[in-house]
Formats: C-alpha cells, structure tokens, sequence
C-alpha cells in the first residue's frame, strides 16, 4: 500500500528521496544577497482544496485501473509504498505496484491530517487506514503526499507511506493554516539538499537529542518509524529524539541512477 513521510524539499520542486522520515529543514544561514534569487507567481489553494486530492487519488483506486492512479503523479515522482521495498520512480514502477495493490479493492479514509500550503507547492500528511473489500481487512497507516503545481494542475511529486505500529492511538486532527502569496525563491541545488541530509546524519552521531532537533523548523511534522504520534512541536521531537538516541542509529541513503 502506498503511505508517507515527507523527505527535505525545497522551493523549486527540488526534492531528495529515501530519507526516514519528513524533515522540513531550513537552508544554511546565507544572506539572501548571496544567492540566486527568482520570482515567481503562487497559485491560490486552499485547505480544502488540497485535502480533494487525497479523494481524488482515492476515487482512482476504486477504478481498479493502475494508469488512472498513476496519473494522479507528476513525471518526476518518487512513490515509497507500505507494503514494497522498492522506491517507484517511473510510471511503470508505480503501476506495477498498484496493478497487486488494487486486487484487493482498497478504498481509503483519513482520520487524521495536517496540511502545509506554500507557493505551488503543497503538503498533506497524518494517518489514513485502508479498508480491503475483497478481504474484509483494514490498515492503518502514516502518509506523506507532497503535491506541487505544475501550471494546469496540482500533482503528487512524493508519496510515503508505513504501517502504524500498534502501541499508540492517532492524536486529534491539528490546526491547519493556508498561505497565499508570491514570494522571492531561493535557488538551490540537489547537491546542497543532500547536503542537508548528510547535516542531519552528523547530528545523530553526536547522541544529542537538542543537536538533531534544531535541524527543524519551528513549525514542522516529525513521523517518526517507532511511534504513531505525530511530533509537532520542538520539545516533542527532541523527546522522541532522547530515546531514539539510545540505540546509537546509522542511517544509509541508497542512490538512484
């Protein structure tokens, strides 16, 4: 089954796949004079217009025909699906996927979400469960659609998906709040977002819990592999950070060609 959790991205529909979890990470700290710098015109949305895509892809599932979920995908798109270790970066990858992933009838629900809206680009995450009609059987799961537009349509750029594990109940629905503005974009490179990452690994090796926490914005989404709770707030990341930490992690990025 596909499900979330939103990697490193930045504005420019730059993204990098493979990461554990869905980071927003700001750039290192360089005066905007520094840097390459366009403008560019922001698309109006709304919450609820974002949230329509997630029903959208839903009522494609239903058709049970894997090239119609698969158009809900930009070209250049990366799906992390729940029940496959192989990430799907091609449309046929993703329709392999989902011609075994629609044998048994899914049909999929929210219960619960966070939406993050900013120029063109779009983030819906949280916790969904997947009811199998051919079985009887239901899922849950976290997710991550990450949806940019791409000047006709919005479309799903990354898609992430794991099993919840069973210890915690789901949290209440967030807040959500909507963005609508142009704005002044910093050009970045793949290189310097994989950069990002590698900051990130470092952090993990110093056994610091404050050190890895700082790498996220005050305003961000954690997921993280061994809890269902979503981590929100800073003290909360830094918590799951402390005990996390015990294990001493080391964490591998696998390359795509």
């Amino acid at each position: 089954m596909p499900v979330g959790g939103r990697f490193l991205y930045v504005k420019g529909s730059i993204m990098k796949t493979l990461a554990l979890w869905s980071i927003l990470i700001a750039l290192p700290t360089v005066s905007l004079a520094e840097m390459s710098q366009h403008t560019e015109v922001c698309v109006a949305a709304t919450d609820k217009d974002i949230a329509a895509l997630f029903d959208r892809w839903n009522e494609s599932l239903k058709t049970g025909d894997p090239y119609k979920v698969v158009a809900n995908y930009a070209p250049k798109s990366v799906l992390l699906a729940t029940v496959s270790s192989k990430p799907r970066f091609t449309v046929e990858e993703k329709a392999d996927y989902f011609h075994h992933f629609l044998e048994n009838q899914p049909v999929g629900r929210i219960d619960s979400r966070t939406i993050e809206l900013d120029c063109n680009l779009a983030i819906d995450e949280g916790l969904y469960s997947f009811t199998f009609k051919k079985t009887g059987v239901t899922v849950k799961a976290r997710y991550s659609f990450t949806y940019k537009w791409d000047g006709k349509q919005w479309l799903i750029t990354s898609h992430h998906s794991s099993r919840v594990p069973t210890e915690e109940a789901p949290l209440e629905e967030p807040p959500h709040s909507v963005a609508r503005h142009s704005e002044v974009c910093v050009a970045a490179s793949e290189k310097e977002i994989e950069a990002l990452l590698d900051r990130w690994k470092e952090s993990l090796q110093s056994g610091n819990a404050h050190k890895v926490m700082t790498h996220y914005a005050a305003r961000s989404v954690l997921l993280p592999l061994s809890s269902t709770k979503p981590r929100l707030t800073l003290d909360d990341k830094e918590d799951y950070f402390r005990h996390f930490l015990k294990d001493r992690p080391l964490v591998h990025v696998f390359p795509h060609d």
